[in-house]
């Protein structure tokens, strides 16, 4: 363990003594840019000459263009208020003489009824008694249901080997609804 130690302890010493000791920024050396790249240089800066005079026109072009103000509209809608037109006053002596719209009352539709799908059917036969279960689903649920149990807001009244028999307990009748395997 001492010797552990001792060669982290070490190690630890040379790396700050080399860390104290370093340079704070490497030297470097100036180079003088050869004709080469002098000439270089300057023939791109010769190409893209045009090109930069390009984009100063248009950049003038777009600037007077925003500088030309189009007239305002008003607008034909008032979303904010519900008169037919902006000028008419709704309390006038001239909005007497209108006929009022008729009003129609439609009634409400009742929502479709929702019945769950018959996933299938179990059987087990214990001392010689046959107990079926259905495996019924409906949206994001499923359940497995014995005659008598209840699913959502129906009721299993009986199971056959490929139907079973649910009635609706929110229903004024009771409506009893048979469902197959599909």
């Amino acid at each position: 363990m001492r010797r552990l130690l001792l060669a982290i302890s070490v190690s630890g010493v040379l790396l700050l003594a080399t860390w104290v000791q370093a340079p704070a920024a490497p030297a470097r050396d100036v180079v003088a840019p050869s004709a080469a790249d002098v000439a270089s240089a300057e023939q791109t800066a010769q190409s893209v000459t045009p090109v930069a005079r390009q984009i100063d026109e248009e950049a003038e072009r777009l600037r007077l263009r925003l500088a030309t103000q189009t007239p305002f509209t008003a607008p034909v809608r008032d979303p904010f208020r519900f008169r037919a037109t902006r000028g008419t006053d709704p309390f006038s002596a001239g909005s007497a003489e209108k006929e009022p719209v008729p009003v129609v009352l439609r009634t409400p539709v009742s929502p479709a009824v929702v019945v769950p799908t018959l996933v299938g059917v179990t059987e087990d036969a214990v001392a010689g008694v046959v107990t079926r279960t259905a495996i019924l689903s409906m949206g994001d649920d499923m359940a497995i249901v014995k005659i008598g149990q209840v699913f959502s807001r129906f009721v299993v009244q009986s199971i056959g080997a490929t139907a079973v028999e649910l009635v609706d307990v929110t229903s004024p009748n009771r409506a009893v609804t048979t469902i197959t395997i599909r």
